[in-house]
């Protein structure tokens, strides 16, 4: 019996404990997405618009067309790394359109990681 009792607190301890760091896992993901809406609002949406589909105002006008973040894909990558390096250094720089700037010089690191995880958030189901 104490041997079952030992057994159940071991299980208790370990779930509450991976239930805690995943609770803490998503808040700390909600708290990257939300500080990636507030530089996508500043720096991306012209051309992304605001629900990420390629169609902002300036974008409407772009030949080729900015990504369209709602489909999730990526030209150059779909990894979070792709996605950030595009981000800092620019389309250009992986041979596609000079379109796309490179904002490593204006967007803070941590904000364009940030940008990443909003990106990846606009997916929608089809």
């Amino acid at each position: 019996m104490r041997m079952l009792l030992t057994v159940a607190f071991t299980l208790s301890t370990f779930f509450t404990g991976t239930l805690s760091a995943a609770a803490d896992e998503a808040a700390e993901m909600a708290k990257q997405i939300e500080q990636g809406k507030q530089a996508y609002s500043l720096y991306c949406v012209t051309c992304h618009g605001p629900s990420g589909d390629g169609k902002g105002l300036v974008g409407a006008s772009l030949n080729p067309p900015p990504r369209d973040f709602t489909k999730a894909e990526f030209k150059y990558g779909a990894t979070d790394q792709d996605i950030f390096d595009v981000i800092s250094n620019g389309a250009a720089a992986k041979g596609g359109s000079p379109l796309m700037a490179p904002w490593g010089a204006v967007i803070p690191e941590a904000d364009r990681w940030a940008l990443v995880q909003y990106i990846r958030s606009l997916k929608t189901a089809n």
